[in-house]
């Protein structure tokens, strides 16, 4: 089987001779490649050096002026890919390629999809400016397009290139499709970046079998596919996950069911309730009359100073209920509120860290639950620009999530925040900010309406940022999920840290 050898690289204008003369090096000393492909915004200055020597170059460009996606041949050996299209080269290899930033993609959005839709074949490499949803939620990253998504569905690249990110070379592990065809991800980021902005590799030519492909070692799951859920894992960071599903689309989507029925989740099968025999109880950390603590499945944060462990854990009802609300008793919102502030102590005198606590309080929650979070003190101070920054991705990024708007409240007994908290037609997003224990807490809420389709992870996305933890937004990435025995070691290790603080010591 013949192959063919590839360059991929990403330079800008302005660097382009000092950057072609650094690939004509290249391919002197690592080639010489079959093929160089180089994606630029703009290749005009790219089309007027000397490129005599390097084999065919093939361009690929958002800019043009025409919004003409045809190739262009503007040299002996090179060729200019504009806009989006499919080009076959002679050796066989077929390229698909999408240019367009994310704003000009939801703008051509129907065309892009119709003239792909009537491909009937997959395609060898995909090239992109954005990065498809799924991929980018994997490592943290508050972009990513679901028209790449379908991209990438429909083609079944082998490799798919992507350039948003400028800065920073990302390889993502290979995945296989239901056809057994190998694909593989990465980031090429620009020439001057001081990363890896240049990429080599063989591919076979022409009709290759699929099954000759040898599996790799490091082969992860389709991040593109839906992974049906284990029934024994309770996923306690997504415990209201009806109201939007994020297995299938990530950060903020879009892709919402307007008509979807509420689901009815009986206790039996609830993650959180004690009557559900696959209740995890190896995580429990304190049981009380009405409230548990449970430490976090896929923890947030992570041991840090003379914390010698995540932290990160909920405090749950043992009822089953979607919220709080005037209907329960005050007896259980005292109760949630002495753990909180119990964990509030225990984090800032034994760890010498401040705390925040997120939760959702919405009428098609499964099983209300709060989480708590140590923060490290010279961060706190920083959490309000955190929380205005995903605020802006939320309301100007996905357009049909939810607005919000966080107002802030100086504590729990503020009869404004009263009043909102105990309209029971409110449905909110809450943090709660401890600096101190002898300090009255900061409050930020933001309602939204029951119908409205709201970011689950928001929570985990505000404090992901302010901790400089990218790649933990999501409880089941593979960075977060801790097997049983780390997480008994976790729960032993919190034990040990609260056994001064436990509040159902005192209740019992």
């Amino acid at each position: 089987m013949r192959s063919v050898k590839v360059l991929v690289t990403h330079i800008s204008e302005g660097e382009a001779d000092e950057a072609i003369k650094k690939v004509k090096k290249v391919n002197e000393k690592s080639g010489p490649f079959d093929l160089i492909i180089v994606f630029s915004k703009s290749c005009d200055k790219i089309t007027k050096l000397d490129t005599g020597s390097l084999p065919q170059l093939l361009l690929v460009s958002s800019d043009d002026k025409d919004n003409n996606s045809k190739a262009k041949e503007t040299g002996e050996n090179v060729t200019v890919l504009c806009n989006f299209g499919t080009y076959k080269l002679a050796n066989g290899i077929t390229i698909s390629y999408l240019a367009h930033p994310s704003k000009v993609l939801q703008e051509q959005k129907d065309a892009i999809l119709d003239k792909f839709s009537k491909m009937d074949s997959r395609v060898d490499v995909l090239i992109t400016e954005e990065w498809g949803l799924p991929i980018s939620e994997r490592c943290g990253r508050l972009s990513g397009s679901e028209i790449i998504d379908e991209l990438a569905k429909k083609l079944q690249a082998r490799y798919h290139f992507a350039f948003s990110d400028e800065k920073n070379f990302y390889e993502l592990e290979p995945f296989k499709w239901e056809s057994n065809r190998l694909s593989r991800f990465l980031n090429i980021p620009n020439y001057r970046s001081g990363n890896k902005w240049a990429y080599a590799f063989n591919m076979p030519a022409g009709d290759s079998k699929d099954e000759e492909e040898v599996e790799p070692p490091n082969l992860i799951a389709n991040p593109y596919q839906k992974v049906g859920k284990d029934s024994n894992k309770r996923p306690l960071e997504s415990g209201t996950e009806d109201m939007i599903d994020y297995d299938s689309k990530s950060c903020g989507s879009e892709n919402r069911n307007d008509n979807k029925k509420m689901r009815t989740i009986l206790p039996s099968n609830c993650h959180f309730c004690f009557s559900n025999p696959n209740l995890e109880d190896h995580m429990i950390i304190s049981i009380g009359k009405l409230v548990y603590l449970t430490t976090a499945k896929g923890p947030l944060s992570v041991p840090k100073g003379d914390m010698d462990m995540s932290g990160h854990c909920l405090i749950i009802p043992i009822e089953h209920i979607p919220r709080l609300g005037p209907s329960k008793s005050e007896e259980l919102a005292e109760s949630i509120l002495a753990y909180e502030s119990s964990l509030m102590k225990m984090n800032y005198v034994r760890f010498d860290m401040c705390t925040v606590v997120f939760e959702i309080q919405s009428d098609r929650s499964i099983h209300f639950h709060k989480q708590v979070v140590p923060i490290p003190k010279y961060l706190v101070l920083k959490f309000r620009a955190a929380l205005d920054r995903q605020v802006h991705f939320n309301n100007e990024k996905f357009t049909r999530n939810a607005k919000l708007e966080f107002q802030c409240y100086d504590s729990h007994t503020s009869k404004e925040y009263l009043d909102v908290i105990n309209n029971q037609s409110n449905n909110y997003l809450q943090f709660t900010v401890y600096e101190t224990p002898e300090s009255q807490p900061k409050i930020y809420l933001a309602t939204f309406n029951v119908d409205e389709t709201i970011d689950l992870q928001f929570g985990r996305r505000v404090l992901a940022f302010l901790l400089n933890l990218p790649r933990r937004v999501k409880w089941n990435s593979s960075t977060c999920l801790q097997n049983k025995q780390q997480e008994s070691v976790e729960t032993e290790k919190f034990l040990k840290a609260y056994k001064d603080y436990d509040v159902s010591l005192k209740e019992n």
